[in-house]
């Protein structure tokens, strides 16, 4: 028979808090990893271990192994069954791939769009910030919302591969501001082209990305 009173609401109330503890645990956790895999804080291909991330970030291990699959979800981390998780291992085919999907988003999505104004406490000279919140603009303007979360992926997954791209002085930033001026026109056929132009010169680059990621193992 079920309890009531004082006692029960007690339990409830502690079965709450832990509840919460746990949300808020998995999404200390998921930030936290996400912000290392985007940063390209692990190397290429390098294992995971929850209990370590765990000890490192002050939580139980269930959180880390929790986040750990919400990101391999995402394609964030790669999960490999009966091993365990990974950071990405992309090569140079998988970088092309990554690309040519953020292209096809984009140009579903394409429309006039307005100046890219800098959230607040981002540095604007930060290259990679402004590449990606060209792009995001650019692919907001779309109404299928599926196609914008697909985007959103994609762009993540790319994050880190960005990074290299810095350290190579190799972003592609100044087709980016084209492509934002020219999205400020209205004009699609120039679009298309400088869209073109920019992931053309990333499939380029994509070996030399690969060979310095590799490195990083």
């Amino acid at each position: 028979m079920p309890r009531s009173g004082p006692a029960a609401g007690c339990a409830a109330r502690l079965l709450g808090r832990s509840v919460m503890r746990e949300r808020d645990h998995f999404a200390v956790a998921r930030k936290a990893l996400s912000g290392y895999a985007a940063a390209g804080r692990f190397g290429w291909g390098h294992p995971l271990v929850a209990t370590s991330l765990a000890a490192e970030l002050g939580l139980s291990p269930t959180p880390v192994r929790e986040a750990l699959a919400h990101l391999a979800g995402e394609g964030i981390v790669e999960h490999r069954p009966g091993r365990g998780y990974f950071a990405p291992s992309p090569t140079a085919a998988d970088i092309v791939g990554l690309y040519e999907l953020h292209e096809q988003f984009l140009r579903w999505s394409s429309r006039p769009v307005v100046i890219v104004e800098w959230p607040a406490g981002d540095d604007p000279t930060d290259e990679i910030l402004q590449i990606e919140a060209v792009f995001d603009h650019l692919a907001g303007q779309g109404k299928n919302s599926a196609v914008v979360e697909a985007y959103r992926r994609v762009s993540a997954r790319l994050r880190p591969i960005r990074r290299i791209e810095a350290l190579l002085q190799n972003t592609g930033l100044d087709i980016v501001l084209e492509i934002e001026r020219i999205s400020t026109k209205g004009r699609p056929d120039e679009l298309g082209e400088a869209l073109l132009a920019y992931h053309e010169s990333r499939y380029a680059a994509s070996q030399s990305l690969e060979a310095v990621m590799r490195q990083s193992a």
